[in-house]
């Protein structure tokens, strides 16, 4: 019995089709059916039934199926803990950081940490949304994340880091165009594009606005300021967006949203389940103590 075998078997048993399971595991169909034939030989039962051009697992498939699970689980889990002990020896820390502040404000924060120390790790940057940077510090992919809360991910630990005011986004031409400010209840007339609702912003950003004005017209979504801000500008929507760098290399109007300054909050996430090392301490707690240089900049 070898790994392959346990892979393969799994796959096939959540595929439950032969000719698609191969195709998952890039594989010939012929390959796979020799494994399996091979797997129940050496177990001395039958692992697997042929129903049609499915199959399902047998009373012995089912509980092989639930020990391999076992196995392959726990072999990950080592492999991801390892790979952490590596990257920790090596001095190596994976920041993912939300679009907004990657190439703002986070070259300076680097730049300065490795400044004022001299066993300063190297870093490796990943750009992504707040979404795949809570799942990536989750699975171990990232050692810490700027990026939104959301609270459903309860392995990690959030220290407020920014804030970014949000506003609303319009043609110069607009008839909002000319206010000086808005409040939700003015924006019942308009059709509006935001972000989307399962994204922690776009959560964020409806539940302030449905407190003042419950049951506003949203249109359309997108993930994140440059596309909203492209609609806006090519078309006649109403965009809320946080008021970031990104908006300002497009012709429309921003204007203040009289929702709560902080609804939009950037934090310091990280995985408070697995061993920080000394250096990753360090440089959160570098980040945490220096939050307020982030609060002055301006987008």
């Amino acid at each position: 019995m070898n790994l392959n075998q346990l892979y393969y078997f799994r796959t096939l048993a959540e595929f439950q089709h032969y000719t698609k399971a191969a195709a998952h595991l890039y594989i010939s169909q012929p390959s796979l059916s020799n494994a399996m034939k091979s797997l129940e030989k050496e177990l001395g039962c039958v692992l697997l039934e042929k129903t049609g051009r499915n199959v399902k697992l047998t009373e012995y498939g089912r509980m092989f199926y639930n020990t391999t699970c076992s196995t392959l689980n726990i072999l990950e889990e080592g492999k991801t803990e390892l790979a952490q002990k590596i990257k920790s020896d090596a001095g190596i820390i994976n920041v993912a950081c939300i679009p907004t502040a990657i190439g703002t404000r986070l070259p300076k924060s680097i730049k300065n940490f490795q400044e004022q120390n001299t066993s300063s790790p190297y870093f490796i940057l990943h750009d992504a949304f707040s979404l795949p940077i809570l799942t990536g510090l989750t699975n171990g992919q990232y050692d810490v994340g700027i990026c939104s809360r959301d609270l459903h991910y309860s392995d990690l630990s959030f220290i407020p880091l920014f804030s970014e005011k949000i506003v609303v986004i319009v043609k110069p031409d607009h008839p909002l165009a000319s206010k000086e400010k808005l409040s939700p209840t003015m924006l019942r007339p308009y059709n509006l594009i935001t972000y989307p609702e399962k994204a922690p912003i776009g959560t964020a950003v409806r539940h302030e606005l449905n407190a003042k004005c419950p049951n506003l017209s949203f249109s359309e979504t997108y993930d994140g300021e440059i596309a909203i801000a492209g609609q806006v500008a090519e078309n006649n929507d109403v965009g809320i967006v946080a008021d970031t760098v990104l908006v300002n290399s497009f012709n429309v109007i921003k204007i203040p949203l009289t929702i709560p300054s902080d609804t939009r909050m950037v934090y310091i996430a990280y995985n408070h389940t697995r061993q920080l090392s000394p250096t990753l301490q360090t440089f959160i707690d570098y980040l945490q103590s220096g939050k307020e240089q982030y609060t002055s900049i301006k987008s």
